[in-house]
């Protein structure tokens, strides 16, 4: 047995992510607003193994508990490995230096970058006593390798991320029981954040026809696609031998 914390479990990739888990057997909590409704019909097909959290990830005080909680609800010690998969991401605020709506850009830290932080931090204190195998996952994006006029915020965050990963990464080697952080770009998944980007200024967002011909010539991957490639890799023998993977590099 697996046990898995999910964050943005409610939909999109998250979503895809946790049904996957849970048709593989797995045990899941899902952390996301709204959690309880949003996870309803899943807990019903699945209510021994189906945890539903209800938190705000920007809060950054309500991040910790609930990871906490989680980890309670999963009852990790009889598990092989305990897993957090910090999926949670906006791409909001999309404007350039000089429009930023300042509420929007503190919302995207919050949720992109010290969210993950606080929750990595949090499972690691949690599961310090285990002896399962502990993995963590952080979503980021290939905007953090690529600058994006429009998506600064975004592009800043999603670079944060990865080098926090190596940084944790860093941390971890040679401890005992050392837990395995990796960073990994999902490539271009048809999700409301693909919607939202369509929906934004081309002004502000020059590459908007760029993912407006992407929807439109099918190249979007599904969530479920993507989310069977996310988890294949997390449970294979590769996982944790480089900080920050592409999925389009995975065989």
């Amino acid at each position: 047995m697996h046990a898995f914390i999910v964050t943005g479990a409610s939909r999109g990739l998250g979503l895809a992510l946790t049904e996957a888990l849970l048709a593989d057997g797995y045990r899941v909590a899902g952390l996301a607003r709204g959690a309880v409704d949003a996870l309803a019909a899943l807990a019903r097909r699945y209510p021994e193994r189906l945890s539903a959290i209800d938190v705000d990830l920007s809060d950054a005080a309500a991040v910790a508990p609930a990871i906490a909680a989680a980890v309670e609800q999963l009852k990790p010690a009889d598990c092989a490995s305990l897993n957090l998969i910090n999926n949670a991401g906006v791409v909001s605020p999309i404007a350039q230096a000089g429009h930023y709506p300042a509420e929007d850009v503190v919302r995207a830290l919050a949720i992109n970058l010290a969210a993950p932080m606080l929750a990595t931090d949090a499972l690691l204190r949690a599961s310090a006593g285990l002896k399962a195998r502990r993995r963590i996952l952080n979503i980021s994006s290939g905007a953090a390798a690529k600058p994006y006029p429009g998506w600064s915020v975004y592009c800043t965050t999603k670079a944060g991320l990865d080098h926090f990963s190596r940084s944790v990464a860093a941390e971890q080697a040679g401890q005992a029981n050392a837990a395995q952080i990796v960073a990994l770009y999902p490539g271009v998944v048809d999700t409301d954040m693909q919607a939202s980007i369509r929906g934004s200024d081309a002004e502000q967002f020059p590459q908007k026809a760029r993912f407006d011909a992407l929807k439109a010539d099918g190249e979007l991957s599904t969530p479920a696609a993507a989310a069977r490639r996310i988890v294949d890799h997390l449970l294979s023998p590769a996982f944790g031998l480089q900080a920050v993977v592409d999925i389009r590099n995975l065989g």
